[in-house]
């Protein structure tokens, strides 16, 4: 038996023990009670008052001195209770000396210790107890036959005989059910233990899994929250019993949503800057009512978003190789012609003008096309665990080279490493560090801040680049990193397209921070221990 199983059963013992003692207690006090009302009952110290008195006053002080003590002795539940029934055995004898000898009446209270004993103490000991009791019963009945000739008969050494049957039978069954009681409180106490077990396991293997998950009541109140959906969230100290909306309003709109109308189709949001895109589905618990308990899935699309773009950049591979033959040997024909003409004496000052901006847009043209062919001939990432304050070191002074002018400060962790390609990680963050030069310069700015740390809540790496620049506004922060979007007259509006892109190839994330002043750009890395 398992030490939780042992126990479980000394506590057993100690309980059926107290019970025991309060039921001595009660009978000791009814026998001084009923001989205090009637002092002349014939059944109770007919023969001998002043005996029955002193036997049943010294049995309730042994009943009231037992129920003090029993739990503060060291000695074993069952050897306490060996010793009670001893004495209980021994103080029935003596009132019923004192009441005449055997009777029924009085008989009665042997059984109940017999049965008593047998229950607390099964095996040898509970037997033990029956012998004990019959020896009394026919040593009160000898005695009394030799104390009064006239009382011997055969009928009452049948009753005495078939009494001390009675005990040995009462304690065979009362031995059989404690038995049985007892495989069945250890069975129930292993079926405990074995649901608690699977309870802790089902909590260790929810709270470990990649997968968010999360359960709500149907007044979309929180039960159970993971911590891979604590990360996708981007929240922490969620305490159960919380509403869902004060989690995440969009969630919560969701969820109602769904709850409303049951629909099929998931739903993708991301709940805050720098965090991760989710793709969240719900499913009942319930199917009489469905909305009782609902479970809540999410998702990281990371994986999913890098297959889309595997697939995309496999299109955008054939486009782009259409675009090189149907489009750059006519925009190289247009960008000679217009050098040709530039270089003819017949042109005025005004179609000068004009030939220069020919010429300038086929230099546009001709850019957004490298971009793109950039971006389609792009090698598949190949991840790398790069300590990132080793590699800043050599990217700064990289940078110093080419903006000696510019004052780039870090603040990094030296311990801290990502998972990243290190071409496209530099690439990304060239692109990342010359914008946030130019918008700095825009306001008078030279400085620009690369601060690396770990998420407080995801406790994933991530770099901030920012600027002094004067911020983007709210309604264009949707379409930054939309292909083609920009806001500079020689931009190609490719850059930070391309740079999330690479981002999500290597499962990482750029976003855009909104800060009080300058603005800021979040790559937010994946686990370094997680294979891409």
């Amino acid at each position: 038996m398992s030490t939780r199983s042992s126990f479980s059963e000394g506590d057993n013992d100690w309980r059926l023990l107290r019970v025991y003692v309060y039921y001595r207690l009660v009978l000791s006090a009814l026998l001084v009670a009923l001989f205090a009302v009637s002092p002349y009952n014939p059944i109770l110290g007919g023969t001998n008052p002043k005996l029955y008195l002193l036997a049943a006053v010294c049995y309730l002080g042994l009943c009231t001195l037992s129920l003090v003590l029993t739990g503060k002795l060291r000695a074993e539940p069952r050897f306490q209770g060996f010793m009670l029934t001893l004495i209980d055995i021994f103080a029935i004898t003596l009132i019923m000396h004192a009441s005449g000898g055997p009777s029924a009446q009085l008989s009665v209270l042997y059984l109940v210790i017999v049965t008593a004993g047998n229950i607390l103490l099964p095996g040898k000991q509970g037997t033990l107890i029956a012998a004990v009791a019959t020896v009394s019963v026919l040593y009160e009945q000898v005695y009394s036959v030799l104390d009064d000739a006239e009382r011997m008969s055969l009928q009452t050494l049948a009753q005495s005989s078939l009494l001390g049957l009675s005990f040995f039978t009462v304690a065979v069954f009362s031995q059989l059910i404690s038995l049985r009681f007892r495989q069945m409180e250890a069975l129930a106490q292993l079926r405990s233990e074995e649901i608690a077990n699977l309870q802790k396991l089902n909590e260790q293997i929810v709270e470990r899994m990649h997968t968010g998950i999360m359960v709500v009541s149907s007044e979309r109140r929180l039960l159970l929250m993971n911590n891979a959906s604590r990360q996708l969230l981007g929240v922490e100290n969620v305490f159960v019993g919380v509403n869902l909306k004060e989690i995440s309003p969009l969630l919560d709109s969701g969820l109602l949503a769904w709850q409303l109308h049951q629909m099929s189709r998931p739903l993708v949001f991301k709940n805050q800057p720098g965090y991760p895109e989710m793709h969240v589905s719900f499913m009942s618990l319930g199917q009489q009512n469905p909305a009782s308990l609902t479970i809540i899935f999410m998702e990281n699309t990371a994986q999913t978003i890098q297959k889309a773009q595997q697939l995309k950049l496999a299109s955008l591979g054939r486009l782009t190789a259409s675009i090189a033959h149907e489009v750059r040997n006519p925009l190289g024909a247009i960008s000679h012609a217009a050098q040709l003409l530039a270089e003819s004496n017949s042109i005025t000052g005004p179609d000068q003008r004009l030939l220069m901006i020919i010429q300038q847009h086929c230099v546009r043209v001709n850019g957004i096309i490298e971009s793109i062919l950039q971006l389609s001939r792009r090698d598949k990432s190949l991840p790398e665990r790069i300590r990132l304050s080793e590699w800043l070191a050599v990217f700064i002074e990289d940078m110093r080279h080419i903006h000696a002018d510019i004052d780039i400060q870090t603040a990094c962790d030296e311990a801290l490493e990502v998972r990243f390609d290190p071409q496209q990680l530099y690439q990304v963050t060239t692109n990342l560090v010359s914008n946030a030069i130019h918008h700095g310069l825009l306001n008078q700015c030279h400085t620009v801040k690369i601060v690396c740390g770990l998420d407080h809540i995801s406790h994933l790496p991530f770099m901030d680049i920012l600027d002094g620049g004067l911020g983007v506004l709210p309604e264009r922060q949707k379409h930054l990193f939309e292909p083609f979007y920009t806001t500079e007259k020689t931009g190609t509006g490719l850059g930070l397209y391309i740079s999330r892109e690479l981002c999500e190839a290597n499962q990482a994330h750029l976003d855009y921070i909104p800060v009080d002043s300058g603005g800021c750009f979040r790559i937010s890395f994946s686990h370094p221990d997680r294979l891409i």
